[in-house]
C-alpha cells in the first residue's frame, strides 16, 4: 500500500521546473513502485531509483508506505533543484503499537542518522539545504544532531498548521491514549504556537478498527476549537463545509475557511485494510469510495482482483486523456456520489445523519460478505486453486461495486423524495394517502434571532391572529386536502356520466 499528501515545500526545490526533463511524478512514482516491490523498505528503495535516474516531476511529498509483513514507513521527500536530477528524503518506520499521520505538512522532523533499521535518508539530505542557503550549522550543534526536515523543506507557517496538520490533530485527538493530547497541541493546530510541533506517532487508546479508521476520516472538527457548523458561514443547517478558495479577503485583511479531515473537493478516498495472517494474494483489501470521505460509501475491492466496476472505471490524465469532469453520467460512481453529496450540503443537520446511518448499514454488510468470502478463498488456495480464487475474488469485488452503484443511486432517490422544496417528510403507515408525515421545520432558534437582528421589523407579523397554519398548507400542497379530493371526486363522477349519457345519444 503506498498513499500520500502533498506538502508543496521551499519554492526552489519544490518548483518541478527544476527538471523540466524529468518523467517521474508521483502519481507515476507510486504506481510503478506498486508494481515492483515486495516490502515496504524495497519500495523506499525503488522509489529513490526511479527518481534518481529519470528525474523527479512534483512538488514536496509525504508518502505512507505499508507491506503484508507489518512494516510501516513515512518517506518525505523534494526536489532538488536547478541543474539536479532527482531528490532528497527521509524515511521513518512507525513502531509497532503506533499510529502516524500526514495532512499536506511535512511531519518527519529530527531523525537518527545511525538507525539503518528504522531510518533511511539520502546521502545529500543535509548537503542540499546548505548549497541552497535553507541551513547553516549552529555553534551549538556542529555535527547537526538536531536537523529537522520538516523545518528546512518545509517551515510551518499559518496555513501549513491550521489548514493541513491540523487534521492530523483532529485524527490523533481523537484516537490517541493520552486524553490530554487534544489540549496539548490545540495552539500549533489553531495555527497561534507552531514551535509546538505534534509528534510523528502515537500510541491508540485501543487497537483500531475499520470503523474507527472510517469514522475520523469522517472528521470536520467535531467537539474541538476548529468546529464550523454553528456560525453564519454554517448556514441556516449548520454545514461544517464553506465555499472555496481556502483563503479570501474582506476590507483589506486576509480570512480563512477550516480544512477539515473531510472535504468536498475530494476526488477519491480509500482504506487499505492489511492482514498479515492472510495468504499473500488476499492479504490486502481496498476500501474504494469517489467524493467526500464522511458522505461516500465505501466498498471492498481484493488486491488480487484483475478488474473492477464499470461504475468505478474509465480513462483520465494518468491515459493520456483529460478527466470527463464536465460531462454528467449517472452510469459512473463519481457523479452519483456527488449528487448525494451535494444534496446533503444543502441540508446538512437533516440529510446527514441519514447518510452515516445507511453508510453504516452498507459498511456492516460488506465486512460480513468479505469474511464469508475469505473462508471460500483460503479453502481454494489451501487446494491449490488459484485460478478460481483470483476469479471468486474479481467477481465479488466487480459485483460489490455494481450493486453499490445502484444502491446509492436509490439512495439519492429516496432522500431527495425526502427532502425536497425544503419538507422533511417521513413515513406514516397511518396515512391511507401516501404512507407519510410532512414536516415544515423551518428555521432553527438561532438563525432566526440573526434575521430579526439584521432585519428588524421588515417580516414581523402586523396581526398574529392572521397567521395562518402553515402546516395545514404544506399538507395540501403536497397531497391535497380531504375537502379537494372530495370536490375532485364530484366533478370526475359527473364528468363521466356526462360522457355516458352523450355515447348513448
Amino acid at each position: 500500500m503506498i498513499a500520500e499528501t502533498t506538502f508543496g515545500g521551499i519554492e526552489i526545490l519544490a518548483d518541478p521546473k527544476n527538471q523540466p526533463d524529468a518523467k517521474i511524478d508521483y502519481g507515476s512514482l507510486i504506481y510503478i513502485t506498486l508494481q515492483r516491490s515486495k516490502t515496504a523498505k524495497e519500495a523506499i528503495h525503488t522509489m529513490v531509483d526511479l527518481v534518481d535516474t529519470y528525474g523527479y516531476a512534483s512538488e514536496g511529498e509525504s508518502f505512507s508506505i505499508a507491506d503484508r509483513y507489518g512494516d510501516v514507513w513515512i518517506v518525505e521527500i523534494i526536489g532538488r533543484g536547478k541543474g539536479k536530477v532527482g531528490a532528497v528524503w527521509v524515511a521513518l518506520k512507525v513502531p509497532d503499537g503506533m499510529i502516524a499521520g500526514h495532512s499536506n505538512q511535512a511531519r518527519i522532523t529530527v531523525f537518527p542518522r545511525d538507525d539503518p533499521e528504522n531510518c533511511l535518508y539520502s546521502h545529500d539530505v543535509l548537503d542540499l539545504a546548505k548549497e541552497n542557503g535553507i541551513y547553516e550549522s549552529a555553534p551549538d550543534d556542529p555535527h547537526d544532531l538536531k536537523f529537522s526536515f520538516s523545518d528546512v523543506y518545509d517551515p510551518v507557517g499559518f496555513m501549513g498548521a491550521r489548514a493541513s496538520d491540523a487534521r492530523t490533530w483532529a485524527i490523533f485527538s481523537a484516537l490517541a491514549e493520552d486524553t490530554s493530547f487534544e489540549q496539548k497541541y490545540e495552539a500549533y493546530a489553531m495555527g497561534k504556537d507552531r514551535k509546538n510541533r505534534m509528534p510523528l506517532w502515537i500510541k491508540p487508546k485501543k487497537k483500531l478498527s475499520l470503523d474507527d479508521i472510517r469514522n475520523v476520516m469522517s472528521n470536520h472538527y467535531e467537539g474541538t476549537a476548529l468546529a464550523s457548523g454553528d456560525d453564519v458561514g454554517a448556514g441556516m443547517f449548520g454545514a461544517p463545509y464553506r465555499a472555496r478558495p481556502l483563503t479570501w479577503s474582506y476590507n483589506g485583511e486576509s480570512y480563512h475557511n477550516e480544512r477539515a479531515v473531510a472535504t468536498q473537493q475530494t476526488g477519491w478516498n480509500f482504506i487499505a485494510q492489511i492482514r498479515s495472517d492472510m495468504p499473500a494474494p488476499i492479504a490486502s483489501v481496498l476500501w474504494f469510495a469517489v467524493d467526500d470521505s464522511s458522505t461516500s460509501p465505501r466498498f471492498p475491492v481484493y488486491g488480487c482482483s484483475t478488474s473492477v466496476s464499470d461504475a468505478y472505471a474509465g480513462k483520465g490524465t494518468q491515459d493520456g486523456v483529460p478527466s470527463p469532469l464536465l460531462t454528467f453520467d449517472v452510469t459512473k460512481a463519481f457523479w452519483v456520489q456527488n449528487m448525494v453529496s451535494n444534496l446533503v450540503y444543502s441540508r446538512w443537520s437533516q440529510a446527514y445523519p441519514l447518510v452515516r446511518e445507511k453508510l453504516q448499514t452498507i459498511h456492516d454488510s460488506f465486512q460480513d460478505e468479505v469474511g464469508y468470502l475469505d473462508e471460500q478463498m483460503l479453502a481454494l488456495y489451501d487446494n491449490g486453486n488459484m485460478k478460481d480464487m483470483l476469479s471468486l475474488a474479481t467477481a465479488f469485488s466487480v459485483g460489490g461495486g455494481d450493486r453499490l452503484h445502484k444502491e446509492w443511486m436509490d439512495f439519492y432517490g429516496s432522500i431527495f423524495a425526502r427532502l425536497r422544496d425544503f419538507y422533511v417528510i417521513e413515513e406514516d403507515p397511518a396515512d391511507p394517502i401516501c404512507n407519510c408525515k410532512v414536516k415544515e421545520e423551518g428555521f432553527p432558534d438561532t438563525w432566526k434571532e440573526r434575521i430579526v437582528e439584521e432585519t428588524g421589523t421588515k417580516y414581523k407579523c402586523e396581526d398574529d391572529d392572521s397567521v395562518p397554519d402553515l402546516s395545514t398548507l404544506a399538507t395540501k400542497k403536497l397531497r391535497g386536502s380531504a375537502d379537494d379530493r372530495d370536490s375532485v371526486k364530484d366533478r370526475f363522477i359527473a364528468s363521466i356520466s356526462c360522457l355516458y349519457r352523450l355515447y348513448l345519444f
